[in-house]
């Protein structure tokens, strides 16, 4: 699954009609049931809470039943505060990470989640995602997804390739391919811009700007997208370019994903929501993190917040949606989701042990590596223009215009500067 950033625009007119479907939180009748309904965006979902999830929870928590209720990802922004505001919301709400959840904060959507004891079940990083002005928590973490690298094991055996650790390493493994002739050395087009951020630049570039120290600096207005660290990083992303396969202008995500897994490349840069359609046939698949810059620099992992679950501040039944809320912390509930959502992780202090094992190779790249969102979904993105679309935009035309590393960051931070005021001149 993709992980785009989702639009804080509202569908208005889907909004209306999803509303008149929706119902507030009841008790039971002569059950003596409290009934609660979870609002999602995930409406493939709906069979693995109903038959799965909610089964489990239910078990221990007999008189509480809880009712998954799904709206489509394109529409569930606007239903959601459609319902809220009409009175007709879910008792526990699925919150989008950063800019959209902060709004729906600042809007009271939302208990404040101070001084749980869930909470303890996470680190700050996991929990600011959804975390209001103030530093408060308000949505408890579900999942993240990660990035890396899928290779073919039998083309790195075949070339004698070790799987490499720095970015050296990195280019010397493309450069064999390339010269081998026989496959291409990484299945990544330039079409669709936004997995160029999501599964280059932003997956190898922690590494350059440091992650979070990079990130915070952005946010905060300590650094610049001109600095070099971050110049480097866009460098090393350029340093890729001549490893692209015929035609990569055309190539789309699905066609890369196709490349790679009908053998024909070596390495395919993606997300970990991407293993059930790598992962096909007889494929000898493996996985690799980002490299480092040098030899025995910092490894980083883009671990991309995905999903989160808060109280909603209007509910009926509060107490019982706590006690859900506080389940959906347990190392029950996170192994059984990520479990059955391959390609999705824990974020959670306790580790979890997953089943599939290109997952698990994933959830080992976090080991003695430093964790750090995408660079541009965090307030950067929620002016004109967004910092994340221009990051896809620049780093196209690096790809199929020749935009060197030093244009792309220059323009990056003027759009930035023309309205992000910790980036202004003071």
């Amino acid at each position: 699954m993709r992980a785009f950033r989702a639009s804080v625009a509202l569908v208005a007119a889907a909004a209306v009609v999803l509303t008149s479907g929706c119902s507030p939180s009841a008790s039971g009748g002569d059950s003596g049931k409290v009934v609660l309904t979870l609002g999602s965006w995930r409406t493939e979902d709906l069979a693995m809470w109903q038959d799965e999830i909610l089964p489990a929870f239910e078990k221990t928590h007999p008189n509480i039943d809880v009712k998954f209720t799904p709206t489509n990802t394109n529409e569930y922004n606007a239903a959601i505060q459609s319902q809220v505001d009409g009175g007709t919301g879910p008792d526990l709400i699925t919150c989008r990470p950063y800019d959209v959840n902060r709004s729906w904060i600042k809007k009271g959507y939302f208990e404040k989640l101070d001084g749980k004891p869930m909470l303890g079940a996470f680190d700050q990083l996991a929990l600011d995602p959804w975390a209001g002005d103030d530093g408060s928590p308000y949505c408890l973490p579900t999942a993240a997804v990660l990035a890396g690298f899928f290779y073919n094991k039998d083309i790195f055996t075949e070339l004698n390739l070790k799987v490499p650790t720095t970015q050296d390493e990195f280019l010397s493994v493309l450069k064999a391919v390339k010269d081998n002739g026989k496959y291409a050395p990484l299945a990544l087009g330039s079409a669709e811009s936004w997995q160029l951020a999501y599964n280059g630049l932003y997956s190898i570039g922690p590494a350059y700007w440091k992650g979070e120290d990079g990130r915070q600096g952005l946010i905060k207005g300590t650094k610049k997208v001109t600095d070099p660290d971050f110049v480097a990083a866009f460098d090393a992303f350029d340093a890729w370019k001549p490893y692209l396969p015929k035609g990569s202008e055309s190539l789309k995500y699905a066609d890369m994903t196709q490349l790679f897994a009908l053998g024909k490349a070596a390495i395919l840069p993606d997300g970990s929501w991407d293993i059930n359609q790598v992962a096909v046939g007889n494929l000898n698949v493996g996985v690799f993190g980002p490299p480092a810059a040098t030899a025995g620099g910092e490894r980083y992992v883009q671990e991309m917040p995905d999903m989160a679950i808060g109280i909603s501040a209007a509910s009926k039944h509060k107490a019982e949606a706590e006690t859900f809320l506080a389940w959906t912390a347990t190392p029950e509930f996170l192994s059984l989701y990520v479990n059955k959502l391959p390609g999705f992780f824990s974020m959670g202090k306790e580790p979890v042990t997953y089943t599939n094992k290109l997952a698990q190779e994933f959830a080992d790249l976090k080991q003695g590596a430093k964790l750090t969102p995408r660079l541009g979904l965090d307030r950067l993105s929620a002016g004109t223009p967004p910092f994340d679309d221009e990051v896809w935009r620049v780093l196209q035309l690096m790809y199929t215009k020749d935009m060197s590393a030093q244009d792309a960051t220059a323009e990056l931070q003027k759009g930035l500067s023309a309205w992000y005021g910790p980036q202004q001149q003071k």
